[in-house]
């Protein structure tokens, strides 16, 4: 299905408008940071992840990454998350004293 809406649509077009979901889902999120206990909010937020996880499947498909290269990727940059998360913990439990 989303091998015909990228042929349907244009590549550069879905690319574009990937930007565009990339672009919405800050606004919400920033929305929901400043209003956090309005339900509408939350629930736009929900929806703008949705619409930005399948715009990934769409540029996934349409940069033609295979599933092994992005779980490499993946996993490297999660590595390196926790990496920086012990470092930064070190840091902050020698600053105490």
């Amino acid at each position: 299905m989303i091998e015909e809406i990228i042929e349907f649509y244009g590549k550069e077009n879905q690319c574009r408008l990937a930007m565009e979901e990339c672009a919405e889902l800050i606004q919400a999120i920033n929305k929901c940071l400043r209003y956090p206990n309005d339900k509408e909010r939350r629930e736009n937020l929900l929806e703008e992840i949705a619409d930005v996880n399948i715009m990934l499947d769409v540029l996934f498909i349409i940069f033609g990454f295979d599933t092994k290269e992005y779980i490499d990727m993946k996993e490297a940059k999660e590595n390196r998350i926790v990496e920086r998360l012990k470092q930064d913990k070190e840091v902050k439990w020698w600053k105490c004293y």
